[in-house]
C-alpha cells in the first residue's frame, strides 16, 4: 500500500470562530423576575425567592385564619338563628293560647322583647358572617390562582358584589366558588362539583324560605289580622330554624370542600343493622 509521508499529510484546520461582541441588555423597566409580593422594599432589591415564599406563607396563614373565623361565625349565626326561631315559636304559642284564654300582660311584653332581641341578634350575626365570608372568598380565590401563577381575573368590587348582596349572592357565590374549584388542580373535580351543587341547592332553598317569611311578615303587619300575624310567625320560625340548620351544616363542610385531601367528614355515630 502506498502511503504519504507524514510531512505530506495535510493538517485538519478547525473553522475559526470570530468572537462577536456581547450586547449588554437594556430595559426600560426594572426586571423583577421572582420579585413578587414586594420585591422592591425600602428603595432596594430584596431576595425574590425569599419574598415570594414569605408572601405565600403569609397568604396561607391569612387564609387559614379567615377559614377559622368563618367557621366560628357560622356557629354563632346558627345559635342566633336558633334563638330567634325559639322566640318566634313562643310568640306563636302565646297567640294560640290567647285565642281562648286571656294571657297576662307581662307574657306579651316578654315574648315581644324576645322576638325583637332575637331578630336583631340574628341580623347582626348575619351581617358579620357575610363580611367574613366575603373576605374568605377573596383569600381563597387569591390562593387558588396563585397556585397556577395567575392573578384573580375578577376585581375585588365584583367579588364583594356577588358575595354580599342578598339574592344576588344566590348565583354569585356559586359562580365564585366553582371558578376557584376549577382552577385548583389538586382537587377532585367531580367530588368538588357535587359538594358545591349540594351547597348551592341548600342555599337557594334557605333564601326562598327567607323571602317567603319576609313577605308574609310584612303582609301580616299591614293587615292587622291576628290569624295573618300568626301565619307570619310560623313562616319566620320555619325560615329561622332552616337557616340555623344550614349554617351549622355549612360550617362543617365548607372548609372540607376546598381541603387538599377532601376526606368526607366521619360521623360520630354509625348505625349498624342487626339481623
Amino acid at each position: 500500500m502506498a502511503r504519504r509521508p507524514p510531512e505530506a499529510i495535510p493538517t485538519i484546520r478547525r473553522p475559526e470562530f470570530v468572537a462577536r461582541p456581547r450586547y449588554i441588555p437594556r430595559y426600560v423597566y426594572i426586571p423583577q423576575w421572582g420579585l413578587k409580593d414586594g420585591g422592591l422594599k425600602d428603595g432596594g432589591l430584596t431576595d425574590g425567592g425569599l419574598g415570594n415564599a414569605t408572601g405565600g406563607r403569609a397568604a396561607a396563614s391569612r387564609g387559614g385564619a379567615l377559614s377559622d373565623a368563618l367557621t366560628r361565625a357560622l356557629y354563632v349565626l346558627a345559635a342566633a338563628l336558633g334563638l330567634a326561631a325559639v322566640a318566634h315559636l313562643l310568640r306563636y304559642v302565646l297567640l294560640i293560647i290567647n285565642r281562648s284564654t286571656p294571657v297576662p300582660a307581662w307574657t306579651d311584653l316578654v315574648t315581644s322583647t324576645l322576638v325583637i332581641f332575637g331578630g336583631l341578634l340574628a341580623l347582626g350575626c348575619f351581617v358579620y358572617t357575610t363580611v367574613v365570608f366575603a373576605r374568605w372568598v377573596m383569600a381563597m380565590r387569591t390562593e387558588a390562582y396563585r397556585c397556577v401563577d395567575r392573578r384573580d381575573p375578577r376585581p375585588r368590587w365584583q367579588i364583594v358584589l356577588l358575595a354580599v348582596v342578598p339574592l344576588v349572592n344566590v348565583l354569585g357565590v356559586a359562580v365564585l366558588l366553582h371558578e376557584a374549584a376549577h382552577v385548583r388542580t389538586d382537587l377532585d373535580g367531580d367530588r368538588t362539583r357535587r359538594r358545591l351543587t349540594r351547597m348551592w341547592v341548600a342555599w337557594a332553598i334557605v333564601n326562598a324560605l327567607a323571602v317567603a317569611a319576609i313577605v308574609t311578615r310584612v303582609v301580616a303587619t299591614w293587615s292587622g289580622s291576628i290569624q295573618t300575624g300568626a301565619n307570619g310567625l310560623v313562616a319566620v320560625t320555619v325560615s329561622a330554624a332552616c337557616s340555623a340548620v344550614f349554617a351549622r351544616w355549612l360550617a362543617d363542610r365548607l372548609e372540607v370542600t376546598f381541603a387538599t385531601s377532601q376526606q368526607d367528614p366521619v360521623p360520630a355515630r354509625r348505625w349498624v343493622m342487626a339481623a
